[in-house]
């Protein structure tokens, strides 16, 4: 695997972890917490965060909106922790093993996505560790400032 590519995966690793720590603070119950009526309850940003890692990857391939469509509606997970953890596991290893195989050249190529962003794949790959991180950050801040919990889980090294 490229050096710099296997930074990203290892600190999107420590991520995904730190998610699944953050579920297990959690109840089904606490699915369905919104922090207000027009953000989606902690159940909805969780099923979202698990289909990022595959569907940010099948983004960065050139996949069109269709595509992407028929990938979120195949996709979805019931929104229950044990679903939305196996989901979120299975389309993270996509990810994982999708770009430990590309080589130099791979990395490089710049793909335009259906709603018009040109970038390499490797840049694709910062976009998807920043998209994850800044959901990553929504769970934490609704767990401490809505819930009122401090999860003690370690989001950084």
């Amino acid at each position: 695997m490229n050096p710099y590519c296997k930074g990203i995966i290892q600190q999107m690793d420590l991520a995904v972890d730190s998610v699944i720590k953050l579920m297990d603070t959690l109840s089904d119950e606490d699915l369905l917490i919104k922090p207000n009526p027009e953000k989606w309850s902690i159940g909805e940003l969780l099923a979202h965060m698990s289909v990022i890692g595959k569907a940010d990857f099948l983004i960065g391939l050139g996949a069109s909106e269709e595509e992407l469509d028929q990938y979120y509606e195949e996709t979805a997970p019931q929104i229950d922790l044990k679903s939305i953890a196996s989901t979120l596991t299975e389309n993270y290893a996509f990810l994982r093993k999708g770009i430990a195989e590309m080589e130099e050249k791979d990395l490089q190529q710049v793909t335009t996505s259906f709603f018009g962003a040109a970038h390499s794949r490797y840049e694709w790959l910062l976009d998807t560790q920043a998209h994850f991180y800044h959901h990553r950050g929504q769970l934490h801040a609704i767990l401490v400032h809505v819930l009122k919990r401090e999860p003690n889980v370690q989001l950084f090294e």
